[in-house]
């Protein structure tokens, strides 16, 4: 009685309804997810969807924190699905195509006549072409059986097999994502450079995430490279990742496009900024100021204060455009100055030389850790390989010896003009034999 009960379970779970129902219902969730935006903060949300006029009249944000559309794919309902849906998948493939497959292996004699009107291309030949048709066929890379007067034969196969690596590629895709969503996080940080971090600011993670406090990272150099016409070309990040020793593990210059990846930890290039300027006096003092990052209709720039009592009579206003080098210096009544360079010279009233000495830039940097990247790319790759293997065309003949002729017919599941023809060529080279 159990086994009844489990075979009825499998069954329904293998229904091809109710598998599409689940996957329509994981595209809606999904596509709500697209929408909704996710891993925000809490004011985010009371920002946006606002209790007062709510997203298509009931969408505000007590509802969206209560069913966690704030964090859609790490939902427990949103688990429950993906579970529904890949056991259904399991539950096909086990009661539908493996055993198709078993049948397909089988050998099926057929011996009426009227069975071989019902096949695709049927033919007659002289009976003493029985034992040339059998090696035609073989020849053509099929495979034979014979049972007295009777003969069977199949080729393709393995095109039978892809829908069973579909399914496996689909489960495995689905424990790959959920794999990522529960256990990779995504930090971003904002480092000087020189300076060493530890990842800390964490703009996502899930709910069974490490992050390893055992790596640390030291921004060696940072700069950036530009066109001809002074537009921003690339920039770049000279890293250093250290163990819990000290020791240096690995170094690598990134840029945009280009990442570092160590241990399932991958650091992107995103961002950078200025943070000061370095001064030096004749006496090889130097002091630095702090600058402040203005954006404006997609331009940016920076300033600050150049204040150095006894030297400048006013305080200077110090521009920056950018890292290539030109410093823009104004009076208080927003005068140009001078306009100089790093390495250039600020003359003062006391005939001291002020030498502006470097630029203090930060780089932006976003860590990544999926564990479940790999185990996505074998289900692409696996995927990829269902679709090559899908083109394989399974086809079938069959012949029966009657008493003064050979009955020979065939079927095939797709290609039919090609196997029609590939037919045609074994019946003509048995017959001509």
């Amino acid at each position: 009685m159990p086994s009844i009960n489990k075979t009825k379970i499998l069954k329904n779970l293998a229904n091809l309804q109710l598998a599409i129902g689940l996957l329509i219902t994981i595209g809606f969730m999904i596509a709500l997810g697209t929408i909704i935006e996710q891993d925000q903060s809490l004011n985010f949300y009371k920002e946006n969807y606002p209790e007062a006029s709510p997203l298509f009249g009931f969408l505000s944000w007590k509802v969206i924190t209560i069913l966690s559309l704030d964090k859609i794919y790490t939902a427990w309902w949103f688990v429950v699905v993906l579970l529904l849906f890949g056991s259904s998948l399991l539950a096909c493939t086990f009661t539908t195509q493996l055993p198709s497959v078993k049948t397909f292996k089988i050998w099926k004699f057929i011996s009426q006549s009227s069975q071989y009107k019902k096949l695709k291309v049927t033919d007659d030949i002289k009976i003493e072409s029985s034992n040339t048709v059998t090696f035609n066929c073989n020849n053509n890379q099929y495979h034979f059986f014979r049972q007295h007067k009777k003969g069977y034969a199949y080729s393709g196969l393995l095109g039978r097999v892809a829908p069973i690596v579909v399914h496996a590629s689909i489960i495995i895709l689905l424990l790959g994502s959920t794999l990522g969503a529960f256990g990779g996080y995504t930090a971003q940080e904002i480092v000087p450079r020189g300076e060493i971090f530890h990842i800390q600011n964490l703009t996502k993670s899930g709910n069974a995430s490490y992050i390893p406090q055992t790596l640390s990272c030291r921004i060696n150099n940072f700069w950036i490279t530009y066109t001809k016409d002074f537009k921003t070309d690339q920039f770049y990040s000279d890293l250093s990742l250290f163990d819990q020793s000290g020791n240096e593990v690995k170094r690598k210059i990134i840029f945009v496009n280009e990442p570092l990846v160590f241990d399932n930890v991958t650091l992107y290039q995103t961002d950078w900024d200025i943070v000061g300027l370095k001064f030096k006096l004749d006496n090889n003092k130097v002091f630095q100021i702090p600058l402040k990052k203005i954006a404006k209709g997609g331009n940016r720039f920076w300033f600050g204060s150049l204040a150095l009592d006894g030297l400048l009579d006013e305080k200077l206003t110090v521009v920056a455009n950018d890292l290539n080098g030109k410093v823009l210096l104004y009076d208080s009544k927003g005068v140009l100055v001078k306009e100089s360079s790093i390495g250039g010279f600020i003359p003062t009233d006391k005939g001291t030389q002020i030498q502006i000495s470097d630029f203090m830039t930060s780089t932006g940097l976003q860590i990544k850790s999926d564990p479940g990247i790999g185990v996505v790319y074998l289900s692409f790759f696996l995927l990829i390989i269902s679709i090559y293997i899908s083109f394989f065309t399974y086809s079938q003949i069959w012949l029966v010896e009657l008493s003064d002729m050979l009955q020979i017919g065939g079927n095939s599941n797709r290609s039919v003009l090609f196997f029609q023809e590939d037919f045609r060529k074994i019946v003509r080279r048995s017959a001509n034999t």
